[in-house]
């Protein structure tokens, strides 16, 4: 397994890129995810320690380092959406990506982690999260808003989507030269882009372009939640296009925390990514101790021992993979 770690965990407590780059040294990994939450000060410090420090960049999420226009205190995956029915906007996370694909390409880093925008709506998130609370993930008032928010959805989704078409096929042409692949990485809300029946739009409409799949444990343990996906089917669908996955455990409605804490189970979606031979990136959520990571890295690196040395067949790796309380 070609294991490594997202800078996400340190974003906030860690307040130099040298200091950054040690640290994730002695977490015994292959390689780094630089996150969208390096301001461009401490990039260009993670940069100059990177030389000589024997680890490798294997991608670079979104925008990274984050964008001039950006204020810390409003910085986010999608400052600009790649989605929006507004060229100018287009044209900006155009750009802004286009110099995080710079980066990636300085660095020797193979893939760009992109989020591709959303169906601009209300999503009536407060909702749904109190309708779950109350009723579970079956209950009747759950699955009746759901449906009737994905019906909104599709109703309202066309322009969002070929903005999105025109934003990747501009990237894809910079892709090429700048001999990187653009990542697609699956969401965690329905209204956001791509959704499941958004894949094979896109993957049929830049046919042959430096794209691909991206997973996330975390996001598509969301979407079995709110019951308006299957994970499962989402990742078996798109393997040979797999690229990369983000690699955390959820319980309830927290996603980010670190494997072996949560109900997700990890092993059974490791023996998919093993026939891939991508990289899995541990992505853990900003303020998580080093104490937990090295937990987190330790109980993926035992799934993945059990992943290869199971039997075909064998479900030991979709057992539940709580490993530690």
């Amino acid at each position: 397994m070609r294991l490594g770690v997202s800078t996400s965990w340190a974003a906030g407590s860690v307040t130099h890129g040298r200091d950054l780059v040690e640290r994730c040294k002695a977490l015994d990994v292959d390689g780094l995810e630089l996150d969208y939450r390096l301001p461009p000060p401490m990039f260009h410090q993670v940069k100059a320690a990177l030389k000589g420090s024997g680890l490798k960049v294997v991608s670079l999420h979104n925008f990274c380092p984050i964008p001039d226009p950006v204020p810390w205190d409003r910085v986010s995956a999608e400052p600009f959406l790649l989605s929006h029915p507004d060229r100018e906007e287009r044209v900006r996370a155009v750009r802004w990506t286009i110099r995080t694909m710079e980066q990636a390409h300085e660095l020797e880093a193979r893939v760009v982690v992109l989020h591709c925008g959303c169906v601009v709506m209300d999503p009536e998130w407060d909702r749904l999260k109190a309708l779950w609370e109350a009723e579970g993930s079956h209950g009747e008032g759950l699955r009746t808003l759901m449906a009737r928010k994905i019906r909104e959805r599709q109703a309202s989704a066309a322009p969002h989507v070929d903005g999105l078409l025109w934003s990747l096929d501009r990237l894809a042409r910079e892709a090429e030269r700048l001999h990187v692949v653009l990542g697609l990485e699956n969401r965690a809300h329905y209204h956001e882009l791509p959704g499941p029946e958004d894949y094979p739009v896109i993957f049929d409409a830049l046919e042959g372009a430096p794209l691909g799949y991206w997973h996330d444990t975390g996001h598509g343990h969301l979407m079995k939640v709110f019951g308006w996906g299957d994970p499962t089917d989402l990742l078996s669908a798109w393997t040979p296009k797999l690229l990369g996955v983000h690699l955390h455990d959820a319980e309830g409605l927290n996603d980010h925390l670190p494997p072996g804490s949560g109900t997700i189970p990890l092993g059974k979606i490791l023996r998919t990514v093993r026939e891939a031979g991508c990289p899995v990136i541990v992505e853990l959520r900003p303020g998580t101790t080093e104490r937990d990571l090295c937990k987190g890295l330790d109980c993926a690196r035992r799934l993945w021992h059990t992943a290869e040395t199971e039997p075909e067949g064998d479900d030991a790796g979709s057992q539940d993979s709580r490993l530690y309380p």
